[in-house]
């Protein structure tokens, strides 16, 4: 695991960042090209865009990122860290991750779209630690409030 550094928090934030870009970005290729494919990513999973911008905040902003990398990430893909077993535990746990979200109500491409952010996440933390991958996570979901709340 690499020591942070002064550039590391500015590595990790442009991770989240570029990572919320390029998949906000094929998305939109996605539902420009194939219009089902709209129902398919969103399902149920809409719910919480008609709430207040306060719960979008706490929810979206800090509940999601800190829950969903402790649980995915630290716990789950840890515990095959610790067991040398890092290419399933990344594979585990971002299919997992995946269906955390058809769980809470998005639909299954969304799912397939969280397993590859997971494999990213996944291999941010191997590299920077917890703290790395929620730090990307965090900048990934403020991208996101970003351009819900404006």
């Amino acid at each position: 695991m690499k020591r942070f550094d002064y550039k590391t928090p500015f590595i990790l934030i442009t991770i989240g960042i570029v990572l919320y870009l390029i998949n906000s970005n094929f998305l939109k290729f996605l539902f420009e090209a194939y219009p089902r494919s709209l129902e398919l990513t969103f399902g149920r999973g809409g719910w919480w865009l008609t709430e207040p911008a306060y719960v979008k905040i706490i929810y979206v902003g800090f509940i999601a990122p800190f829950f969903e990398e402790l649980v995915f990430r630290k716990l789950m893909l840890g515990r095959f860290i610790k067991k040398e077993q890092f290419v399933f535990g990344l594979v585990l746990s971002s299919v997992v991750f995946g269906l955390w979200h058809m769980v809470i109500g998005w639909g299954i491409l969304k799912a397939v779209d969280m397993f590859v952010v997971g494999v990213v996440f996944g291999l941010v933390y191997r590299k920077y630690g917890f703290g790395g991958s929620l730090l990307s996570h965090f900048a990934n979901n403020w991208v996101a409030l970003g351009f819900m709340l404006l």
